[in-house]
């Protein structure tokens, strides 16, 4: 059913060659959708191309979401080639170690900048107008639990904080033109950059687990289901929305001030009847 009602439809994934883009890439073929998938990085984008079947038949474009230019010889080259586009995901990101906000480099907090917030902007203004061409669609923007709980990283974050503005305001612009504009925010997810990141021991996967209501990291994979959802039918009344996709991080990191109640794999046994 998926595969017939998304037929001829195309949807853009920026970042498609990283770990969450990847994931949401397959998703999205297995649904039926055309999936034009863009990155910077023409050397991850050949590696994506051999990972995912060739059934698929999905259409792979080097693009450099920070280069206006760029974008704009992209957008025209897909119309050229008769294609409706019928959605977009922002999923193009820089991430960052954690550092000092006072020594913090200016350059690398320009380029997060550029990709995370600027690149989305410009994507979404150049792909926007053909998909109002094409009769409307919908948007997904992947921005973090950072969008609503910053951690220490201080360019990384904020540019999570704007983009999560950007969904609610390009929402309202945009719906009166058939457009659906939403986030999800995914936690810590097992991406390879997180795998790296675990094993140079810089996070600890323990202490991330017990911080979460289901006791474990998110998968790739589960990123690209709601994103699936976002993109469909299914979802024609949902704008403006954030989806938290963290396991639960949100919901029950803060418990740990209180030494009174145990939270981990062994469940909740919160004190009852009292109230601080």
């Amino acid at each position: 059913m998926d595969a017939q009602r998304n037929a001829g439809r195309s949807i853009v994934v920026t970042g498609a060659a990283g770990g969450i883009g990847l994931a949401i890439t397959r998703r999205l073929l297995q649904d039926g959708w055309h999936v034009v998938a863009t990155d910077v990085d023409q050397n991850a984008l050949d590696a994506a191309a051999s990972a995912i079947s060739a059934n698929s038949q999905p259409q792979f474009l080097r693009m450099n979401v920070a280069d206006r230019s760029d974008v704009g010889a992209a957008a025209a080259a897909l119309s050229s080639n008769g294609r409706a586009i019928a959605g977009l995901v922002n999923a193009a990101g820089l991430l960052q170690d954690v550092t000092s906000f006072l020594t913090m480099d200016e350059q690398q907090q320009q380029a997060i900048w550029n990709v995370n917030y600027f690149g989305a902007v410009t994507c979404t203004q150049v792909f926007g107008e053909l998909i109002a061409g094409a009769g409307g669609g919908s948007i997904v923007n992947i921005t973090s639990i950072n969008e609503h709980r910053p951690l220490p990283l201080h360019a990384y974050a904020p540019t999570k904080v704007a983009l999560g503005a950007l969904t609610t305001l390009t929402a309202g612009e945009l719906g009166p033109a058939g457009i659906r504009v939403n986030a999800i925010a995914p936690g810590f997810t097992l991406t390879p950059i997180l795998k790296a990141k675990i094993a140079a021991g810089k996070r600890d996967v323990k202490t991330i687990e017990s911080h979460t209501a289901l006791g474990r990291l998110v998968e790739p994979d589960e990123i690209a289901a709601v994103t699936s959802f976002l993109m469909s039918d299914d979802a024609s009344a949902i704008t403006g929305a954030s989806i938290p996709v963290d396991a639960g991080w949100l919901a029950t990191s803060h418990w740990m001030n209180f030494a009174d109640l145990q939270h981990g794999s062994q469940g909740t046994n919160p004190v009852a009847g009292q109230a601080d």
